[in-house]
C-alpha cells in the first residue's frame, strides 16, 4: 500500500514537472522570436518616418536613414549637414543686370556674325555669341569698323543700354550697324566683312582680341555717315533703329 501511494506521488511530480518544463520551453521561444525580429522603427521599412523628433533621438527624422544605430542623433534645433552642392542654375540668355563677372567679351570668347538685313536698308546685324565657358560682358557698344586700317565708325549715344549687358555661355548679345545714310554726293566704297573691336569696362578703350565676320554680300559704306548702336540683350530694342 505504502509502494502504491508512494508511485502516485512520484507520477503526479514527474506530470507537473513535465509541464512546467513545457511551459518553460514555450516561454523562452516567444522571447527568442520577439528579440530576433527587428522592430519596424528599427528596420526604417515597415513604417514612415516620424516626422517630429523633439527628442533629437534622429530614430526616423530628417537623417532619413532609419537604422536606429543613434549615427543620425543630433540636439534638437542643429540643422543637417549640407552637401555642399548647389543647385542653382546659370543664366542661360543675355540680361542687362550682369551676372557676377568683369571679364569683358572680346573675340577669344565670343564668335561674330554679321548679317545685311533687307530694312531699314543699308543696315548691318551684328550678333556677339559667347563660346566660353564662363560669362562676359560685352561692355558699351562695338568699335566696328570694316578694314584693320580705318578708325571705328560713329557710336548712337542714344541706344546705351540699362544696363551692362552680360552673357552666360551660349548667350547672345546684339548691335545694329547703319552703313550709310542717305545719299548726298558722298563716294562709297563696297565692304565685304566687318571687325569689331571689344570694350573694356572702364572708358571706351578696345581689349583683348578683335574679331571678324564676313557678310554674305558685299555693303556700300560711307564712314562719314556710318554709325553703331551699343549692344543690347534682344532683338527688340533694335527694331526701330
Amino acid at each position: 500500500m505504502t509502494t502504491r501511494t508512494t508511485f502516485r506521488i512520484t507520477a503526479v511530480a514527474t506530470t507537473t514537472l513535465v509541464a512546467a518544463l513545457a511551459l518553460t520551453a514555450c516561454g523562452s521561444g516567444s522571447g527568442s522570436e520577439a528579440a530576433d525580429k527587428p522592430s519596424a522603427s528599427a528596420s526604417g521599412s515597415a513604417s514612415a518616418p516620424a516626422t517630429g523628433d523633439p527628442a533629437g533621438t534622429g530614430s526616423g527624422s530628417a537623417a532619413g536613414s532609419g537604422t536606429g544605430s543613434g549615427a543620425g542623433k543630433h540636439s534638437p534645433g542643429t540643422p543637417a549637414k549640407s552637401t555642399g552642392k548647389s543647385t542653382k542654375k546659370p543664366g542661360s540668355g543675355g540680361t542687362g543686370g550682369g551676372a557676377g563677372t568683369d571679364a569683358p567679351c572680346t573675340g577669344a570668347n565670343v564668335k561674330l556674325t554679321a548679317t545685311p538685313v533687307s530694312r531699314p536698308i543699308n543696315h548691318i546685324l551684328l550678333t556677339a555669341t559667347n563660346t566660353g565657358k564662363t560669362p562676359c560682358n560685352a561692355y558699351d557698344a562695338p568699335a566696328v569698323a570694316f578694314s584693320n586700317a580705318q578708325s571705328p565708325i560713329a557710336v548712337d549715344k542714344d541706344t546705351i543700354p540699362q544696363a551692362v549687358v552680360s552673357l552666360a555661355p551660349g548667350a547672345s548679345a546684339y548691335a545694329m550697324v547703319r552703313t550709310m545714310g542717305e545719299p548726298d554726293g558722298t563716294p562709297s566704297y563696297q565692304a565685304g566683312q566687318v571687325v569689331v573691336f571689344f570694350r573694356g569696362k572702364v572708358g571706351m578703350e578696345s581689349t583683348g582680341r578683335s574679331a571678324y565676320a564676313a557678310l554674305s554680300k558685299g555693303v556700300a559704306v560711307v564712314d562719314a555717315q556710318a554709325a553703331s548702336t551699343y549692344w543690347q540683350p534682344d532683338l527688340s530694342t533694335l527694331a526701330s533703329w
